[in-house]
């Protein structure tokens, strides 16, 4: 599973390089410095208008120990706290919950929150590419799982079954050895009734 969490992170990089070069060369038109959603509410985009402050991010997070992964979760939610329309604080947020690395991850999580981004339409250029990926990235981790869950119950199910038919095996054994015991009591009187 690790082998292809990297793989898949590989992919992801590769990916946003192809499109950080599409994008320069398509000379796409810079974002205002303030967007608007769908719901009117004013949106503070990151700096930049690539994807490199969440893959610096990702990077760096991905090499802390898990009591500092826990420390930049507090920190990214008291950020949103005082402002819950930053744009990078809430993909940190995703990517908390998101990336293999994380010790913190809930990927169903991860992908709610990234779904209200994407729809809110305030990502541009290789931001838009690169949460297109993870967005990819996390309905594939979720489907998984849910699979794993099913196969899991099946197997509880079938061990459950598999313990049922164990003990009527072992009641009827039981069973036979009594009736093989009182067929054997019966031919020792047997032969003792006819002297």
């Amino acid at each position: 599973m690790k082998i292809n969490n990297l793989f898949i992170l590989l992919c992801l990089s590769l990916t946003l390089a192809s499109c950080a070069s599409q994008a320069s060369k398509l000379n796409i038109d810079k974002l205002n410095t303030e967007t608007r959603s769908a719901n009117g509410v004013k949106l503070i985009p990151t700096k930049n208008t690539d994807a490199s402050e969440f893959l610096n991010f990702a990077e760096s997070y991905a090499n802390l120990p898990i009591d500092m992964q826990k420390q930049e979760l507090a920190n990214t939610n008291q950020a949103l706290a005082l402002n819950p329309n930053d744009l990078l604080h809430r993909m940190q947020l995703v990517m908390i919950y998101g990336l293999p690395s994380s010790s913190l991850q809930d990927t169903p999580k991860a992908q709610n929150l990234l779904q209200q981004i994407l729809q809110e339409n305030i990502l541009v250029n290789t931001q838009l590419a690169y949460a297109h990926v993870l967005f990819d990235y996390l309905i594939a981790v979720n489907k998984a799982n849910k699979g794993n869950k099913d196969d899991q119950k099946r197997a509880e199910m079938l061990q459950q079954k598999n313990e049922a038919l164990q003990q009527k095996l072992e009641t009827a054994q039981q069973k036979l050895d009594e009736l093989k015991n009182i067929e054997k009591s019966m031919g020792e009187r047997d032969p003792a009734s006819h002297k």
